[in-house]
């Protein structure tokens, strides 16, 4: 394996695309070397960032990248980059996440902190560029580019604040909706009844041969749980974790799985400690629909887990309908 130093610039020296060798502090290389810093930032918002920004913000990344090439060519033949869609970004995210050109004060959200750091460097490449623009090792159309960099990302940054404001509210209320769920069907999940759906899904493991931990809660909380020789210890928490997150969202885990990706409308909300947002968790009905409980499962694969859910929730029915 090629080794990651190569010792080629102890010298003080690096080399351009075209092989060309020139100084570390050639101004070429400080606009790079700056230009590099404004992606890492742009790196750290998008781990950050709500799901709906995560493509824009990995072609940011990539036409930052591709602006590097430029600035390095040498005598390499790579094409400049124009300011035009970098432009109509800006009118597109204005247009939904107006600003009234106020001072801000960064630290809203943390992908729109890190997105304002962003910002500041590229304020920093800009005057980095003239004088490259100056002596034409960049063109005009580069030039515009760079100059729209800061605008864009500012944009940008605004409507991560506005968007993250969005989320943090629709998580609260989500997580208000657990704690106050299923007050309707209070009382209707009985010990007993618990007691026969840990065991129906027991019996479904054991004939897979996957050891598993079972929990059946009702609206107050965890009814019942069990865990089967041989579990694993992480899944002892995870099955109470699935009955509570499909109790007080009232839809299987595997549902809530779909709506926390990136761009979907609860996207974040997998990073609460106190949910589980893969299958597993199916949510109890009764003959009305109203949700009176939930049961978790967790020790296989998640095929494994929801089969063995389903056990149990196919002997709530039976019991539902007498």
């Amino acid at each position: 394996m090629a080794r990651l130093y190569t010792g080629g610039g102890d010298g003080g020296t690096t080399s351009l695309l075209d092989g060309t060798r020139v100084q570390k502090d050639d101004p070429r290389i400080d606009l790079n070397g700056t230009l590099d810093e404004a992606q890492a930032a742009i790196g750290m918002a998008r781990s950050m960032a709500p799901g709906r920004f995560l493509s824009d913000m990995e072609d940011l990344e990539h036409t930052l990248f591709l602006l590097m090439a430029y600035v390095a060519r040498g005598d390499r033949d790579i094409p400049s980059l124009s300011a035009d869609l970098f432009e109509k970004k800006i009118d597109g995210l204005e247009s939904l996440w107006p600003h009234d050109r106020s001072f801000v004060r960064p630290g809203k959200s943390p992908s729109g902190a890190a997105l304002h750091l962003a910002r500041t460097i590229t304020r920093r490449a800009e005057r980095e560029a003239l004088p490259l623009f100056r002596r034409h090792l960049i063109d005009e159309d580069s030039y515009r580019l760079i100059n729209r960099l800061s605008d864009y990302i500012f944009a940008l940054a605004v409507a991560c604040d506005e968007e993250s404001v969005v989320e943090e509210i629709t998580r609260k209320v989500i997580k208000e909706l657990i704690r106050m769920s299923c007050k309707e069907g209070e009382g209707r999940l009985s010990l007993k009844t618990a007691l026969d759906l840990v065991s129906a899904a027991e019996e479904k493991a054991s004939q897979i041969s996957v050891p598993m931990a079972i929990t059946v809660s009702d609206e107050k909380g965890p009814l019942v749980f069990n865990r089967m020789d041989g579990v694993l210890p992480v899944s002892v928490g995870l099955s109470g974790k699935k009955a509570k997150t499909a109790l007080g969202l009232r839809k299987t885990t595997s549902e809530v799985y779909d709506l926390v990706q990136p761009g979907a409308p609860l996207y974040g909300l997998q990073s609460d400690p106190d949910l589980c947002c893969f299958g597993g968790g199916i949510p109890l009905t009764d003959k009305e629909g109203k949700v009176v409980g939930a049961v978790g499962v967790s020790g296989g694969s998640v095929e494994e887990d929801i089969e063995v859910a389903e056990a149990a929730v196919s002997l709530w029915k039976e019991k539902e309908v007498r």
